[in-house]
């Protein structure tokens, strides 16, 4: 009854492990479950441009911000004979000496977040309080509380204080909004109103994603707190923008662009769309943010061992599903992970190629080792021998498929050469001892095992999971374990002991 309990507590715990690493990375990192998916992507380049003094240049810029909605991937300097780094949420680019006119490009690349992508998003900080006196306290209190009066939401709350603030004939706003300049501007002023509201709120400026054009410009938006929503509204129009397709620059009193040993700064945006996988922006994201479940795994290796890992990840899948055939169906095989290497090689090769071969070279096999028991050898030399076969088999196959043109010949390479004579040598032990209905069950089961193997291991689904998400491998592990618990009748077994429960 202990072991059963252990068995059931890492099954468990396997499962939640596995399950919910590739929750949280397909809803906090976005990786899809499904292969693929695409996602619109925008890349949003900097220009910045002004006049060096002839001396020590310091650039610094504001750089975006990502928000629940639109994610950074990464970004990209393009500035010959700068040094760059990244200081507190801005890029600074140094250089000891420049003169005359300059140019430094710097690129974002940003896409939009899936809606199970998108988290609750952190409450905004409320901009500053702006102390009115005088007329302009009146001012300001008169349309406050005219809009109190009107509206209660936090949304239709602001909307009216701003349509009161663009109305030409409104007097208060006027009396307000000719002194905005000592507030900050009309947009600053705005947020005050509204923070005064009882609306918290603050200003923001950013890009419009979808207007892809050249030579654009910040834009001035209002952020407002909507209970756990933040809502972007237009202060020109007071109405609601689409947030989900703005890129936010600066918010509040950041700067957007410092120069200093230069003059006459000058900073444009040029916006181009496009399409990525939906698996690449997630691991660059993830890469950009430092996730530590990006950091320490495969994504983290060179290219080519992660090739390599990609097809190691697919085995698992194949012993899964080897245990599932022998211990649930009771299907019989020769060896017990032989079919998983002959799937593999399946892969390199194709199906009908990889079973034509497969059965061409073990039957020639085990035709030429049937001769070699009338000679009495030893075991060891008996399978060097058989080794030797299969190698002369493999060339003679090469060479006389070039000849015929027919080019799959040539991948018979692909199999392994030792696991082939053990295969021959194994199922001519087996022709001796049980007879040839046992080598052609055996044979069959294995042929039938690999070929179920590769097509699950050829599955663009599974292999999508198995490389996206390798913490599933404990969940395989978790049902390996599950079956391996399990001692009922084989599916095979059912036929055979059907006369028990009839009585007879």
């Amino acid at each position: 009854m202990k072991q059963r309990i252990q068995i059931i507590v890492i099954i468990v715990v396997l499962i939640v492990m596995g399950a919910g690493a590739a929750i949280y990375k397909h809803k906090t990192l976005g990786f899809p479950f499904l292969p693929g998916k695409k996602e619109v992507a925008w890349t949003v380049e900097a220009t910045i441009a002004f006049t060096a003094d002839g001396g020590p240049v310091e650039v610094s810029v504001n750089t975006p911000d990502p928000n629940d909605a639109v994610a950074v991937l990464e970004r990209k300097s393009i500035a010959e004979g700068y040094d760059f780094e990244r200081k507190e949420g801005r890029a600074v680019w140094s250089t000891p000496d420049a003169n005359g006119s300059q140019k430094i490009f710097f690129r974002s690349t940003a896409y939009r977040r899936s809606e199970k992508e998108q988290s609750v998003p952190k409450p905004i900080e409320p901009a500053a309080e702006i102390t009115f006196s005088g007329p302009e306290k009146a001012a300001a209190d008169r349309i406050v509380e005219a809009a109190l009066k009107k509206e209660a939401s936090s949304v239709r709350l602001a909307g009216a204080i701003l349509t009161a603030l663009n109305d030409p004939v409104n007097e208060d706003a006027s009396l307000l909004l000719a002194d905005a300049g000592t507030h900050g501007g009309a947009v600053n002023l705005a947020c005050g109103l509204l923070n005064s509201a009882g609306v918290t709120s603050r200003s923001v400026k950013g890009l419009n994603l979808t207007e892809s054009k050249k030579k654009q410009s910040l834009r001035h938006y209002i952020e407002i707190q909507d209970g756990q929503q933040i809502q972007l509204m237009n202060p020109r129009t007071a109405e609601l923008e689409n947030r989900d397709d703005f890129l936010a620059w600066q918010h509040g009193n950041e700067s957007i662009l410092e120069v200093m040993g230069g003059t006459g700064g000058v900073i444009s945006f040029s916006i181009l769309s496009g399409e990525i996988s939906a698996q690449s922006a997630a691991l660059k994201h993830g890469k950009f943010t430092g996730s530590k479940l990006i950091d320490f795994s495969i994504y983290s290796l060179p290219v080519s061992q992660q090739n390599t890992f990609k097809l190691l990840l697919l085995i698992p899948i194949g012993a899964l599903i080897i245990v599932i055939l022998r211990n649930l169906v009771g299907i019989q095989t020769s060896g017990t992970f032989m079919p998983i290497l002959i799937a593999m090689v399946f892969l390199q090769v194709n199906l009908l190629a990889g079973l034509s071969l497969f059965i061409l070279i073990v039957g020639i096999g085990l035709v030429l080792r049937s001769y070699l028991s009338s000679l009495n050898l030893l075991l060891v030399p008996r399978i060097s021998a058989v080794l030797v076969f299969v190698i002369i088999i493999y060339v003679a196959i090469s060479v006389i498929s070039i000849k015929m043109g027919i080019e799959a010949g040539l991948r018979v390479t692909f199999f392994p050469m030792i696991i082939i004579s053990w295969t021959i040598e194994r199922m001519s032990v087996l022709w001796e001892e049980e007879g040839p209905k046992d080598v052609f069950v055996q044979g069959g089961g294995s042929l039938l095992s690999a070929s179920i193997i590769f097509l699950a291991m050829k599955n663009p689904y599974i292999g999508h999971l198995a490389y996206s998400f390798p913490e599933l491998l404990l969940v395989v592990l978790a049902v390996i374990i599950m079956i391996g618990s399990y001692s009922g009748y084989r599916l095979t077994e059912l036929r055979r002991f059907e006369p028990l429960s009839r009585g007879e």
